[in-house]
């Protein structure tokens, strides 16, 4: 069973994170097209880790798996996004 103080720094430590969160910017972001490539089928992958703030919070983009249409990620979705905004 955890300790008290140890519970009690969980308690703080979400408090804390709860309130970081509030205060950043929500809603839809643009993207920067150069952060990004356009892959042959279709889908995007991101060059670079990068951060973005969505209805959701924080969303932390980091290369690897790429981003298809419809796919939704931290509630964006970042191919449709990247097809409106970098065609």
């Amino acid at each position: 069973m955890p300790s008290r103080s140890a519970l009690l720094g969980l308690s703080a430590l979400a408090l804390v994170t709860s309130a970081a969160q509030a205060q950043q910017p929500t809603g839809q972001t643009e993207l920067n097209c150069a952060q990004f490539t356009r892959n042959p089928d279709g889908s995007w992958s991101v060059k670079q880790p990068l951060e973005l703030f969505s209805d959701n919070g924080r969303v932390r983009i980091m290369p690897g798996p790429p981003f298809k249409p419809g796919m939704s990620f931290g509630g964006l979705d970042i191919a449709r996004m990247l097809e409106e905004q970098c065609r």
